[in-house]
């Protein structure tokens, strides 16, 4: 979303408007989409409902704004994990699908799921991209892991992150506990990449 302003905003304002959106995605988190309200909204982020309009337009600005501080705030935590060099590469990308999928178990009920729809045809392109660079960056890591190349892995990294990719899309299928979860992205990262352990 493109500022109103060159200037960046005041620190206050800035970190204000980071927690009415870290709250608005545990409200839209909680209740979907359609079932959250301006009202919600603004009480969720302990803000009048003027408040909040003296930030954002509407429900749909929120909603952007908060999803793309989400998904950016996800792809730093996989950064760090896939930054770890004290870790083996099936640790480091068992913890970096856990930090991208994983967070969103923890993040979205069921009855939210109507926030993937709603993401997808508000901003296709820019759910798109962040796929597209979620992959990316684990197939980065195969690519410039010896453990992976020297693996006799069939595939390249690029189709391997593809395949991790929707192994990863299973965080919504059968409620799995954060732990099940976990258990279920290493043994698809071991298969996929060849690793034993």
């Amino acid at each position: 979303m493109a500022s109103k302003s060159s200037e960046a905003p005041p620190p206050a304002a800035e970190a204000r408007r980071n927690s009415i959106l870290d709250a608005a995605v545990k409200q839209f988190g909680r209740h979907g989409y359609r079932k959250t309200s301006i009202e919600d909204l603004a009480a969720a982020a302990e803000i009048s409902k003027q408040g909040l309009y003296l930030h954002f337009a509407g429900k749909n600005e929120i909603f952007l704004a908060a999803m793309q501080k989400y998904l950016d705030d996800c792809m730093a935590l996989v950064d760090k994990a896939l930054g770890r060099t004290d870790l083996s590469l099936v640790d480091r990308l068992t913890a970096a699908l856990d930090a991208w999928f994983g967070r969103h178990l923890a993040t979205f009920s069921p009855a939210s799921f109507d926030v993937i729809v709603t993401g997808d045809q508000l901003s296709p392109a820019a759910v798109e991209e962040v796929k597209g660079a979620f992959m990316k960056r684990i197939a980065g890591a195969l690519a410039a892991s010896p453990e992976f190349t020297t693996s006799g892995a069939n595939r390249s990294a690029k189709e391997v992150a593809q395949v991790l990719f929707l192994c990863g899309l299973t965080w919504k299928e059968g409620s799995p506990s954060p732990r099940e979860f976990s258990e279920r992205l290493r043994l698809c990262v071991r298969v996929c990449c060849h690793v034993k352990k």
